[in-house]
């Protein structure tokens, strides 16, 4: 028995989007749910691979980050812990954007210590990133993520130090 496209019986398909992977009912010449899925899967993702911008901004900042990182380990051990607390306190005040990106950023916070000896100063994991350094130091004073200090989520300790 064949049913008529407008019988009570005939029921329109489902599919996934290929985008989203909602399910939709749909028509055969349609593939995605909406004119928004079928825009945003054509465009390539922003990535280093991808975009050239993408990836000289990633090389400047893990440029910078590496400088910063110099500039820490070359200092006496005494003056480090305070070269950190300007680092911060000036990622705090929000006028260096990219300072911030650095002590947040996943990438310089969980490096691969096999296949990424180049986010570590002189390419030894014997060192720590300079954002590893920031998180490190936020955990211990301000007892919060680097993440939540930098972008002012935390209160400042009351008298700079923690009180147990």
């Amino acid at each position: 028995m064949l049913i008529e496209p407008f019988s009570r019986d005939w029921q329109p398909k489902e599919g996934v989007c290929p985008h989203c992977g909602h399910t939709f009912k749909f028509r055969t010449n349609k593939k995605f749910c909406s004119d928004n899925c079928r825009k945003r899967n054509n465009e390539g993702t922003n990535n280093s691979f991808l975009r050239k911008t993408k990836r000289r901004d990633n090389a400047m900042l893990f440029d910078r980050a590496m400088r910063l990182a110099e500039g820490l380990y070359t200092l006496p051990p005494i003056q480090r812990l305070g070269f950190v607390k300007d680092l911060i306190d000036v990622a705090r005040q929000g006028e260096d954007a990219q300072l911030r990106d650095i002590l947040s950023n996943y990438k310089l916070l969980h490096p691969n210590p096999k296949t990424e000896t180049h986010l570590f100063y002189r390419g030894s994991r014997n060192y720590r990133t300079i954002a590893q350094v920031a998180s490190n130091y936020c955990k211990m004073f301000w007892r919060a993520n680097v993440r939540d200090v930098v972008y002012n989520r935390v209160q400042e300790p009351p008298t700079g130090e923690v009180v147990e």
